[in-house]
């Protein structure tokens, strides 16, 4: 072999992608085996950190206990997967982790089969399905404490797929598919209901997708969706006011001004918060891409039309619901249905100025390796380290001892707790025992036959009288049952320095 053609074939193999780019290169599924194993992983962090909840997951434990059509502020997709999970494998911090995990893995899935319908080229699906990893709401933030938008994400990806399915090739699986992807994301977040308005303007601007919107098709996805949506929709029509009063309550700061300065405060807030959802995944492909990322913002096509419209109604919006709610503050979580495509989005502008993105796989593996560790670090090092910084989380609360030391005191029948964490986190270290939470009470919950001593009342100690309780027991006087003393209990945080210590008060109804 002469040095041209060994200099040949040296060249060849340098271009030849690495190992995980190549198996990841295959498409979907390997694509979906590689955000997996990840996604195991980051459940193998959760186990490990000490047993106690977050907010998020003590409301999922609390809620646990009973199915209802409506939960409160948020819809109750969520819940509803929660509870099926809980009712099959119990209560516990992996039941509780997985639903979760579980929904992230389908958004990813779900959002390279829809990026399948444009581009065939498995390279692409799986280009596609990791390059959300670049997106904080689908990276960093699930790993810290989210829910209900976790599912909300899985929807949007859900909907994008059946949406475009029904626009390539408009069969009758893929109007079922808009229908259920609606019908969930209407009882996951309420802000999903703009997704599909905002779809529909979009595909009525381009001539030949108009006629797709009159096929007698889209009926069987709104019967889909409306047998999705119905249980919870007639709960809604009696609880409107809780349904939204927590959600308007978070849009709007106190003390907030009026008229054009509030308009302006709240656009800006708006602008950061399209900022703080993209910029990194704007930056890395502008990094990665040079020239070529500048040439592709003049490129497109009816795919990046469609997609870059549908994104630019939900915003504006989200501009109508700032002009008429009185809204002052807008998070980047709520822009998540709107601006899910934006990775797609940029992959297809790219495409559409004559790059060969999957090309450019190999480079972008280290990234998505990066961000998947760096992810995973947050959470579990604010953990470990409190005792350190002085920054405890939620999770360092000491909830197993506190059970331990309850438990030697008896067994409650029922346990009356102050505030959605302490009742959730009870939920969990007595699995076998009603909660309720004092400051949100569902009716008819526990059970009379179960409303009987002991009743452990249980609170959170903040420098209260001696004897005192938050917590109105006149619920329960009926039971005949004699409150003993308060006492009180002390305990150090997980991995504290031994001096930061819940406060626990709590007193006996026997």
């Amino acid at each position: 072999m002469n040095r041209e053609s060994v200099g040949a074939v040296r060249s060849e193999e340098l271009n030849k992608p690495g190992r995980l780019a190549g198996f990841l290169a295959g498409g979907l599924w390997p694509a979906a085996l590689f955000l997996g194993a990840y996604f195991l992983l980051s459940i193998a962090v959760r186990l490990m950190l000490p047993n106690a909840l977050t907010l998020d997951e003590a409301e999922q434990a609390l809620f646990s206990q009973y199915w209802l059509a409506g939960y409160g502020p948020q819809p109750p997709f969520y819940n509803w997967v929660q509870n099926a999970f809980v009712s099959v494998i119990g209560i516990s911090l992996f039941s509780l982790t997985l639903p979760k995990f579980l929904m992230l893995l389908l958004c990813y899935l779900f959002f390279g089969m829809a990026a399948r319908e444009i581009d065939a080229r498995p390279a692409f699906a799986a280009m596609a399905m990791l390059s959300l990893l670049t997106l904080p709401q689908l990276s960093y933030m699930p790993q810290q404490d989210l829910t209900h938008t976790v599912a909300v994400l899985m929807a949007t990806s859900l909907f994008l797929y059946g949406l475009f399915r029904t626009l390539v090739r408009a069969d009758w699986q893929g109007h079922v598919i808009v229908g259920i992807a609606i019908g969930i994301g209407m009882i996951s977040k309420y802000n999903f209901a703009l997704l599909p308005a905002s779809a529909v303007i979009a595909a009525f601007c381009d001539r030949e997708w108009r006629a797709r919107l009159f096929d007698p098709r889209v009926l069987l996805a709104a019967i889909v969706c409306l047998v999705i949506v119905l249980p919870h929709a007639l709960w809604l029509r009696g609880n409107f006011d809780l349904a939204t009063s927590g959600t308007i309550g978070k849009m709007v700061e106190a003390n907030a001004p009026h008229g054009v300065v509030r308009i302006a405060r709240a656009l800006g807030s708006l602008m950061l918060a399209c900022v703080a959802f993209g910029a990194l995944t704007v930056a890395i492909f502008a990094i990665a891409f040079k020239r070529e990322f500048m040439r592709s913002l003049k490129a497109g096509d009816r795919w990046t039309r469609l997609l870059a419209l549908m994104m630019a109604v939900g915003l504006l919006g989200v501009i109508f619901v700032i002009l008429f709610t009185g809204t002052t503050k807008i998070t980047e979580r709520w822009l998540d249905p709107y601006l899910l495509p934006l990775p797609l989005y940029l992959l297809l502008k790219l495409e559409r100025a004559g790059v060969d993105t999957t090309s450019h796989l190999r480079r972008f593996v280290p990234v998505f390796v990066v961000i998947m560790l760096v992810t995973l670090v947050p959470l579990a090092g604010k953990t470990l380290t409190g005792g350190l910084t002085g920054g405890y989380t939620r999770i360092n609360y000491p909830f197993a001892s506190v059970a331990e030391a309850l438990k030697a005191e008896g067994r409650p029948a029922v346990i009356i707790a102050a505030g959605m964490n302490l009742a959730g986190n009870m939920r969990l270290q007595f699995p076998d025992v009603p909660v309720v939470n004092a400051e949100q009470p569902i009716e008819g919950f526990p059970a009379p036959d179960a409303m009987k001593g002991p009743v452990l009342v249980i609170w959170t100690d903040g420098g209260r009288a001696a004897g005192s309780t938050p917590i109105d027991l006149s619920s329960v006087a009926a039971l005949g049952l004699t409150a003993s003393p308060a006492k009180s209990l002390s305990l150090p945080y997980s991995y504290g320095d031994g001096k930061m210590q819940l406060n626990l008060g709590y007193l006996w109804l026997r």
